[in-house]
């Protein structure tokens, strides 16, 4: 059985964990004018994310606004993958709040028990709530955790596992968009069930042979059910602001600093080295990025190396006013290739 984990309205629920006071008001977490998450009190009031702040005001007056707290999200979300890793044996990433675990467990019983358990560490520790959905399959263990939201566990069995492969619609098919979902309406399939009697060619010819063969193999009930570890990334990148929520603003260095440490932790977790360095600097104002690279001949994910980079990058031309910055680990492979190559 496969557990699907993800946190509850991740960005506005980091914010929270600060504002307690705002637990029960509609809030809304704003990037770039443009909101990003929003609590539950505030899609119930039918404020939705990707759409205008100004707008959201509109719709919900009482709407409290508050910027992402960039560097804060990144640190609550490495904790959560730490959290994944010492609670599965293999963790899929699916973004940074959310994520696929095999957790070795042979029955539903084990990952029930298992999923409870990272919830409350998830509770306990880190101060968010995690909805775990389990399934047989990715997709099963994913729309279980949609059945699970808000902050619950949800079982897909057997016999609602069959009755969803017959019935589920297509548009809630995990994997499958608008412009498949409008190709495959022009087939009169609006249903899992109704691809049955579509020829196998008309269904390639419509939506490609990738998409025929998955939404074939979810119907077969034979659709991909492995957790595999992030170890084919050729870049991880992690980005912060000086200025944020409760805290002193950051220099450069201090900004730089945090954000190398963070992603070599992912490359380390994940058993990646890196062969170079993209730093992005962000400018206020909306000037347009500085974005600098070095490359290095020996690869490594020592956090002390690629700050030293780093650092020398920055250090190159200072630009003034400067909002935030992204530092990209590139070139990345696997550790145990560089120890065979120089065995």
């Amino acid at each position: 059985m496969i557990l699907h984990a993800d946190a509850d309205a991740f960005f506005a629920s980091v914010v929270l964990r600060r504002r307690p006071e705002l637990a029960d008001h509609p809030v809304a977490v704003v990037a770039h004018i443009i909101v990003a998450s929003a609590n539950y009190p505030a899609r119930a009031r039918g404020v939705r994310s990707g759409t205008l702040a100004q707008d959201a005001q509109r719709q919900c007056p009482e709407l409290v606004l508050i910027d992402v707290p960039r560097a804060e999200v990144e640190e609550a979300g490495d904790a959560l993958f730490d959290l994944f890793h010492e609670s599965a044996r293999a963790v899929e990433p699916g973004s940074m709040e959310e994520a696929f675990l095999d957790v070795g467990a042979d029955s539903s019983a084990q990952a029930v028990a298992a999923g409870h358990e990272l919830r409350r560490r998830a509770a306990q520790e880190l101060g968010l709530a995690v909805s775990v959905g389990v399934g047989r399959t990715k997709l099963m263990a994913k729309l279980a955790s949609r059945a699970a939201k808000p902050d619950g566990l949800h079982v897909i069995g057997a016999e609602q596992e069959a009755e969803l492969r017959r019935c589920l619609p297509i548009a809630d098919v995990w994997g499958v968009g608008t412009r498949t979902a409008d190709r495959l309406r022009e087939l009169s399939i609006s249903r899992l069930g109704e691809i049955d009697a579509i020829p196998y060619e008309t269904l390639r010819r419509h939506c490609g042979t990738t998409m025929a063969r998955r939404l074939r193999a979810i119907r077969d009930a034979t659709d991909d059910a492995t957790v595999r570890p992030v170890e084919h990334r050729s870049t991880l990148s992690s980005e912060g602001a000086i200025k944020g929520y409760a805290r002193l603003d950051w220099t450069p260095r201090q900004l730089a600093e945090i954000c190398v440490e963070r992603v070599c932790r992912r490359a380390l977790r994940a058993g990646l080295v890196a062969t170079g360095v993209t730093l992005t600097l962000r400018p206020e104002h909306g000037a347009p990025d500085r974005v600098r690279k070095r490359p290095r001949a020996e690869a490594t994910a020592d956090p002390a190396i690629w700050l030293r980079v780093t650092h020398d990058l920055i250090d190159q031309a200072p630009v003034p006013a400067l909002a935030g910055l992204r530092v990209t680990l590139t070139g990345l492979i696997p550790h145990d290739r560089v120890q065979q190559t120089l065995f």
